[in-house]
């Protein structure tokens, strides 16, 4: 299991509805046969130095290299500047650990 942070500093305009209404969509259906497994969105405080977090779950590293170096990642990537006026910083890993707590 893999997993890929893209974090959109603040600073520069988000158009947040977009994002979550045509950009999430196209990232789904772009890299879902890629191996995508799901993905999480976060907003942050005002203050904070990023505004908005995407979580992409993947099923290895390896699988999302296939995914970010395929046609389909020129249609998620050429996206961006549909509703940020900034650059994203991506940052990837491999899950090392991961336990699901019950909540009380």
């Amino acid at each position: 299991m893999a997993q890929v942070l893209v974090v959109y500093p603040s600073g520069p305009s988000f158009d947040l509805d977009y994002y979550l209404t045509k950009h999430m969509p196209l990232v789904a259906s772009k890299w879902g046969s890629y191996g995508l497994k799901n993905y999480k969105i976060l907003t942050f405080q005002e203050g904070a130095p990023f505004q908005i977090q995407a979580t992409l779950e993947w099923e290895s590293l390896e699988v999302f290299e296939k995914a970010a170096a395929s046609e389909a990642a020129a249609a998620v990537f050429g996206d961006i500047k549909n509703f940020y006026d900034g650059n994203p910083v991506l940052l990837k890993g491999p899950v090392v650990a991961s336990e699901t707590v019950a909540s009380s």
